[in-house]
């Protein structure tokens, strides 16, 4: 297995919706470049030019300056947190994840080998680190330590190719238990079976797929516990924390299982959570 990062000062990612630090630069296993460009063109502030396990945290709104301040819906506040990133300025209009915004206060990362920690003056101190646990796994480990509340989400939107980009039967999702959601429209092409999703035909260029509410058949919320395989490859993801719902957006390049964690933290607390990737080839 070689896993090779990018880091934020390098460049690749200049975009303002996913975490920066620990971007992916390529993951071979078995001599298959299981996360590649995905994308068919490329530049570095477009919002999803990243690869692999990339994780997107939700912003926040807040009251920049030596005391934040969280203020309420009625403020107007348009400097929103977005760990990961920095504080972002989205002007007078809702925010959009596929927008790219003005950073007012990047931060400051510190990169150590494959450990990443941004510090935000007044926000928090997140590190983020990816370590090789094996000849076919490793582990991104979490740590954000509050220095002001956040209540928001975070998910990983997984963008693994498999060597590949074309979607149809041949790629498989499988959960522990049975799934349930409401797809966006009634497709041709894709539906839950009794522990996972398939796709019935190969997915044509222009067309896409999104179910966002994956969960567990009749109960509230889920283990964080999954796998997508492609032929004899299988990733197998495995988290420490519940999963309140996973979303699925796949192309005709890509399918993603993008699973979504809750963090509630206060000042001068942490919030932890680890992720497991296991790849196989059977």
């Amino acid at each position: 297995m070689t896993l090779e990062l990018h880091t934020p000062q390098d460049g690749f990612y200049k975009g303002t919706r996913f975490d920066r630090g620990g971007v992916f630069k390529s993951l071979v296993f078995s001599g298959i470049e299981m996360c590649g460009q995905w994308f068919e063109s490329y530049s570095p502030t477009m919002h999803d030019a990243v690869l692999g396990p990339a994780e997107e945290f939700s912003p926040m709104p807040v009251t920049p300056g030596p005391s934040p301040v969280i203020p309420g819906p009625d403020r107007g506040s348009h400097t929103l947190l977005k760990p990961g990133v920095g504080l972002i300025d989205i002007g007078p209009e809702p925010y959009d994840r596929f927008k790219l915004y003005r950073i007012v206060d990047p931060g400051r990362w510190e990169v150590d080998g494959m450990r990443f920690r941004h510090i935000l003056e007044g926000y928090y101190d997140y590190t983020k680190e990816i370590v090789v646990t094996g000849e076919n796994s490793f582990e991104i480990r979490h740590c954000y330590k509050a220095f002001s509340a956040y209540e928001g989400d975070v998910y990983n939107h997984n963008f693994f190719t498999f060597g590949k980009f074309e979607i149809g039967p041949t790629r498989q999702i499988d959960f522990p238990f049975r799934p349930e959601g409401t797809w966006r429209a009634e497709y041709d092409s894709v539906g839950f079976t009794e522990s996972g999703i398939r796709f019935s035909r190969q997915l044509q260029k222009g067309e896409s797929v999104y179910t966002g509410n994956i969960h567990e058949a009749g109960r509230e919320g889920m283990p964080y516990a999954m796998s997508i395989s492609e032929g004899p490859l299988r990733v197998s993801i495995q988290g420490d924390v519940p999963v309140f719902k996973t979303v699925l957006w796949a192309n005709h390049r890509i399918a993603c299982l993008e699973p979504y964690n809750r963090i509630s933290v206060l000042p001068g607390h942490n919030f932890r959570w680890n992720i497991e990737y296991t790849l196989s080839h059977e």
